[in-house]
């Protein structure tokens, strides 16, 4: 009788323990991202008491940041955002987006984007595949991303531009194509897609300067985590007589540890670029997660 009862008991055991695996997933949220040893951290995260993430804090120093803040609906879709670089006592808006149009899935598909006055200054269309970006454009051609997916990890390709009117034929064209590998546990970031693109925390082609933005390369849309992400840069700059290009690439290496659940508890980071100053560069940190 008691090894029927084992054998009845074996499937509801392992039921629950899956049900509570899964909870705790669901309700494990990133707080903040940082390098170990530094007094700040990178980014920090605030929700409110639905789990919805209502501010997303960049810092440069301790007393100078770049605050986002969310807001929804009452149907819990992303709705709005504001931005404001915040320095010692001042605090100065950046831009303002509003969320007009959404996919079946509540992912955010037309976005216009005001300046502090609340005057348009373009809008963003977006198209989704399996939950994830496939594609965006912002209507002044200002910028245009597209993501190949492969089970829901990105290669993906950003073309940024700031020309001035054709007539004069000077302006800037950037362009980054990326590469990735992928490990097998869950990205914390996965659930904070929608939030990351309406705050325009995509990596953007960096203008020519020494090393790429790295702050901006630790907020991956995808699934999964990275492991090794090669990026290509090159930057075409046009004058009225005569141009100029410049290219870069760069390297970077993930060694993750995991807590209990999966999630990555820190990484390991092997950081290589050579280009623009026909300079290469090794740099290597340890990136912390913190969770509440």
């Amino acid at each position: 009788m008691k090894k029927y009862l084992y054998c009845l008991l074996i499937p509801v055991l392992i039921t629950a323990c899956s049900s509570n695996k899964n909870k705790y997933r669901t309700i494990l949220r990133l707080s903040s991202i940082g390098i170990k040893g530094d007094s700040i951290p990178q980014y920090t995260f605030r929700y409110d008491q639905e789990g919805h993430l209502v501010e997303l804090v960049k810092y440069h120093q301790f007393n100078d940041t770049n605050n986002t803040t969310f807001t929804y609906d009452s149907s819990n879709r992303l709705c709005s955002m504001t931005a404001v670089r915040q320095h010692n006592n001042s605090r100065q808006v950046q831009q303002h987006a509003r969320v007009n149009a959404w996919d079946k899935d509540g992912n955010i598909r037309e976005i216009a984007y005001f300046d502090p006055a609340q005057q348009l200054i373009r809008t963003a269309t977006i198209t989704w595949k399996h939950g994830l970006p496939a594609a965006l454009k912002y209507s002044d051609s200002t910028q245009a991303v597209k993501w190949e997916n492969d089970n829901g990890n990105p290669d993906w390709k950003n073309i940024c531009s700031d020309s001035l009117p054709e007539e004069m034929k000077e302006g800037n064209l950037l362009v980054r194509n990326t590469q990735h590998e992928w490990d097998q546990n869950y990205n914390p970031l996965r659930p904070l897609v929608n939030q990351l693109l309406l705050s325009g925390c995509i990596p953007l082609p960096a203008q020519t300067r020494p090393v790429p933005d790295f702050a901006s390369l630790l907020l991956p849309i995808s699934t999964n985590n990275p492991t090794l992400i090669k990026m290509e840069e090159k930057e075409k700059t046009a004058y009225s007589n005569t141009s100029m290009e410049c290219q870069r690439q760069t390297t970077l290496q993930f060694d993750y540890t995991y807590n209990w659940n999966g999630y990555p508890q820190s990484a390991w980071v092997h950081f290589h670029t050579e280009g623009f100053t026909r300079l290469s560069g090794d740099s290597q940190l340890i990136i912390d997660y913190q969770y509440q």
